[in-house]
């Protein structure tokens, strides 16, 4: 055997151990990420089946969120079932009073106070006394700590948040106003001064959305934003959709903090408690808005095709001059556009239905939580109002015959499902969604003008597939590359 043919042969030898080795790595990593997730989801059974066995078997301090078990001490996490609370003195440990719903995650032993499982350090707990609204003092030091949970944005953990406020005296809870406190010169909500408030004449806008407003100033939470109040401001949403502070004066748009763009605004909102929609749409003179959930920000759809004024007939149908319009939604999941699998997108479609001269309302059905009828030309219409939950995804339906456009206008206003007439039941949701299905309400098809989409991240298992999927392709790739490349630079030396 010549030396040139001993020398291939080792390398040969040599890359084939090399390429077994690598494919090796390959499958080993690969039942390692298969392999993880059962064993995650295991440890996550463990963990609950852990403060299930706690909670049933512990002993509760009084009416508080603590327990002790098995010579320790926990707390309800919301995160991750139950969490220890360390370096308690566990003989002088206990619940603090008054063991209300504010107070339930605070307890006390003879050297600390617990906020959950938190130490605060310079509380003193012999002294610990409550202002009311979440506000606590020991005489020196004065805290603020919520009894309602939040999402973290650094952890992405929900947590009870706390405040240490510094050089506080005097202070009283606000009463009538949750959460709030004064001390005679400012004005506090969770422990933040809001800025210039007028206690005088605050209020509360939404309480649920954290904003408020005095004569002048309007807030989110504690923090000043940038309009004056018109008294004018309202929440607007769809009925699955975000929340949005919105000035009828002003035409501006807030959600939490964040600003639409006042340079573009007035905005006009449309679609407020729609529930064929899942954005709101908000046109401005130079295109047509929404808020982009995931993206965290306002984004363009398009351009304003409307006519001169836009004019709600429902939440899910609108005009402007000339037209009208109504709003179908769907969303996208893996493997199907039905409700199964994952949730891939939701879409907002704006229809065009026809022209807006000599459409008229004739009866609404139930006091219009149902729908109502409408006629244009020879053709009669139920607009409907319950919404993509009640398998009604459309927001226009053409009444089929005069059968069932009588039923609908002679029962339109009956209050109860269980009368009878003719053999027939009375308007209900069950009856309306009978109606579709027989096709006696025929879904309307309009002209698609424009398409809203919010795409969703995946889930993170589905992530990391696609990731070792991805870097297995490449790995494939990479090595059939080199595999053809030794192939050809083999053929090359022969025919030497």
């Amino acid at each position: 055997m010549k030396t040139n043919d001993l020398d291939n042969l080792f390398k040969k030898k040599k890359t084939s151990n090399t390429s077994f080795y690598f494919k090796i790595a390959i499958v080993i990593f690969g039942f390692l990420v298969l392999f993880s997730i059962p064993i995650s989801l295991f440890y996550m059974g463990k963990v609950d089946g852990k403060s299930y066995e706690i909670k049933t078997n512990g002993e509760q301090y009084g009416k508080s969120n603590f327990f002790k078990y098995q010579g320790k001490v926990y707390v309800i996490s919301l995160n991750d079932g139950m969490k220890e609370v360390k370096n308690v003195d566990i003989t002088t440990f206990k619940a603090f009073e008054p063991g209300d719903y504010f107070t339930q995650n605070i307890a006390l032993d003879k050297n600390s106070v617990y906020f959950g499982n938190v130490i605060i350090s310079d509380l003193n707990p012999n002294k610990l006394k409550v202002i009311g609204n979440g506000y606590y003092t020991d005489g020196t030091n004065t805290y603020f700590y919520s009894p309602f949970s939040e999402l973290d944005k650094d952890s992405s953990k929900y947590i009870y948040p706390y405040k240490k406020m510094e050089n506080i005296k005097n202070l009283k809870a606000l009463k009538d106003f949750e959460l709030f406190a004064v001390d005679g010169e400012n004005v506090y909500y969770k422990g933040e001064i809001l800025k210039n408030a007028d206690l005088n004449t605050l209020e509360i806008i939404d309480r649920n959305n954290e904003y408020f407003a005095d004569k002048e100033n309007v807030y989110y939470k504690s923090k000043l934003l940038p309009i004056k109040n018109s008294g004018k401001l309202k929440i607007v949403s769809s009925e699955q959709g975000d929340e949005f502070l919105y000035d009828e004066a002003s035409g501006y748009v807030f959600i939490g903090d964040y600003s639409f763009d006042r340079e573009k605004a007035p905005y006009e909102v449309i679609g407020n408690n729609g529930n064929t929609l899942y954005n709101l749409i908000f046109v401005a003179k130079d295109g047509i808005y929404y808020y982009d959930s995931e993206k965290k920000k306002q984004l363009k759809a398009g351009d304003n095709i409307f006519i001169g004024n836009t004019e709600e007939i429902t939440p899910n149908i609108f005009t402007d001059d000339e037209n009208i319009y109504y709003f179908s939604a769907y969303s996208v999941r893996s493997g199907s556009r039905k409700n199964h699998g994952e949730l891939i997108s939701r879409n907002t479609d704006i229809y065009y239905l026809d022209k807006k001269d000599g459409c008229e309302k004739v009866k609404d059905i139930r006091e219009g939580s149902i729908g109502s009828i409408w006629k244009k030309g020879n053709k009669y219409y139920y607009f409907n109002n319950l919404g993509i939950f009640h398998f009604t995804d459309n927001a226009i339906y053409e009444i089929s015959d005069k059968e069932t456009l009588n039923y609908l206008l002679s029962k339109a206003n009956d209050e109860t499902d269980d009368i009878k007439s003719e053999g027939l039941t009375a308007i209900n949701t069950d009856y309306i969604e009978e109606l579709i299905e027989n096709e006696k309400l025929i879904a309307v098809s309009g002209e698609k003008k424009m398409t809203i989409t919010v795409k969703y991240e995946t889930d993170i298992v589905d992530k990391i597939f696609k990731y070792f999927i991805r870097i297995f392709l490449v790995v494939c790739l990479i090595f059939t590359i080199f595999k053809n490349f030794r192939k050809s630079r083999r053929l090359g030396n022969e025919n030497k």
